[in-house]
């Protein structure tokens, strides 16, 4: 995992902060939680893609000052001084808190381009491959296993990948 600077303990904080406002009954602004989604996004994408720009950084960075002037200004004196203390343990460091990571379920294998959709479909049985390649050329689609155990790729156009469906679901409760 990539090193956020420890921008991502500093979103915890907030983000707990945030909920504590809201728990006592203080309104909170809602730009405050768009800034904070934002930044969970953005830090998300840093800390998973390790081809990201540093720079991404400094767009936190900038989402989180204004989120903490926000939130800051909310709160009375005991709260302002608690959650002091926990960014300044957070800006070092020294803050043992997990960030929520915003992971996507995306799978290369399942795509659409343009009038091309490819879905992914589990297997009850083994089939042969034979039996996929001739149900996929009458059809004008291409089936393939997946690298996914127990399960097949049939991409084409949708209205054939729809037709190609329905006779591959005959085919698997004939065997």
């Amino acid at each position: 995992m990539r090193d956020a600077r420890n921008l991502d303990k500093q979103w915890v904080v907030l983000s707990e902060l945030s909920a504590e406002l809201v728990n006592r009954g203080i309104k909170v602004p809602e730009i405050v939680f768009e800034k904070l989604r934002l930044a969970n996004t953005l830090l998300s994408y840093y800390i998973l893609d390790p081809h990201t720009s540093i720079n991404i950084l400094s767009n936190v960075e900038r989402e989180l000052n204004y989120v903490q002037s926000q939130l800051f200004s909310l709160c009375d004196t005991e709260l302002t001084e608690k959650y002091l203390n926990k960014m300044i343990k957070a800006v070092r460091g020294e803050l043992d808190v997990k960030f929520p990571l915003s992971k996507s379920n995306y799978n290369k294998e399942v795509r659409k381009r343009g009038k091309v959709e490819s879905i992914r479909v589990k297997l009850q049985k083994e089939m042969q491959i034979e039996r996929l390649s001739d149900l996929g050329e009458w059809h004008g689609v291409i089936f393939e296993y997946s690298d996914e155990r127990d399960k097949v790729i049939i991409e084409g156009n949708i209205d054939r990948v729809k037709k190609a469906l329905k006779d591959f679901a005959i085919m698997c409760k004939e065997d």
